[in-house]
């Protein structure tokens, strides 16, 4: 399973007929593409109107949902100090996303190049 941030469903909503597009198509399509609540809430936020809130609403919904677990926060946070340690800050919400991919061993794809400087995480790469 792949874990799509935020930024790549915005992309997607934007610019359907683009490589990044036509890859969340594709994990679409294969039952591919995994759900977590941050992301989730972030992209519901940009929506545009009652209308396409509910249209997103439906489609992220039906997605496999990874839930957070008190182990999550806690890697989140082991992660967060380890990396400001080396003066590399990375916002907690993707921490958390972070977090719960490699919990459960899935890939994260994202536009964000600090994804990269997490140990240990499997990138999805177009």
């Amino acid at each position: 399973m792949v874990i799509v941030d935020s930024n790549v469903w915005i992309h997607w909503l934007r610019t359907p007929d683009t490589d990044v597009g036509r890859e969340v198509m594709r994990l679409l399509d294969n039952q591919q593409a995994a759900m977590v609540g941050v992301v989730l809430a972030e992209v519901l936020q940009g929506a545009r109107g009652e209308p396409e809130f509910n249209r997103l609403r439906t489609l992220l919904a039906a997605l496999p949902y990874v839930e957070t677990t008190k182990g999550t926060w806690l890697r989140a946070g082991e992660l967060a100090m380890q990396l400001r340690g080396q003066g590399r800050l990375i916002p907690l919400t993707d921490l958390v996303i972070a977090s719960l991919a490699m919990q459960d061993g899935h890939e994260v794809f994202s536009l964000d190049e600090h994804f990269q400087r997490v140990p240990g995480l499997m990138l999805y790469e177009v």
